[in-house]
């Protein structure tokens, strides 16, 4: 993983915006009228896997909403990690960051774009995903998927290229 990746994921992360379409309907909701705090979003998200190898997440992250359909953000990454096949040290906490661009398509439907930075044993992991989720009645409960573009070909710690999250938005 070399740092020009990265920067090229981050600059297409926060200005793919720019490359939707610009004649879409006017926007329904005026958000310069909205304060600050009232543009926030917050998700509370995770997942687990229990077995073999052991998985829990903790994914918090606040938004602000740039237009009506638009929210970027920044979130925390905690994550109880145990693999029952090695021996020794097979359990470990990881923690790290996100950033991440999030489009509503329609209310129930948004898709999403997702960098992390993860510490564990000694190692830091970079990821970089895409995906979407699903947001019955478009708002609340949402479950989403994404396929990881970018992960440490070694040590993987979702231990797939794809991932399955569930979550609550706010």
């Amino acid at each position: 993983m070399n740092f020009k990746n990265i920067l090229i994921f981050c600059v297409f992360l926060y200005t793919a915006p720019i490359a939707l379409p610009q004649n879409e309907e006017p926007e329904k909701e005026d958000l310069s009228k909205l304060k600050f705090k009232e543009r926030l979003v917050y998700n509370i998200g995770g997942g687990f896997t229990f077995g073999t190898i052991t998985n829990i997440q903790l994914m918090p992250q606040v938004g602000y909403r740039v237009t009506p359909k638009l929210i970027q953000g920044i979130g925390g990454n905690f994550i109880y990690y145990r693999d029952n096949r090695f021996t020794g040290n097979n359990q470990f906490i990881v923690y790290g960051g996100n950033a991440f661009t999030r489009y509503t398509i329609i209310p129930e439907l948004f898709a999403q774009a997702e960098y992390q930075i993860l510490t564990y044993s000694n190692t830091i992991g970079h990821y970089a995903m895409i995906g979407g989720g699903y947001r019955p009645g478009g708002g609340g409960v949402y479950i989403s998927a994404y396929y990881l573009l970018l992960y440490p070909p070694n040590n993987n710690i979702y231990g797939a290229p794809y991932m399955i999250r569930i979550g609550y938005a706010f």
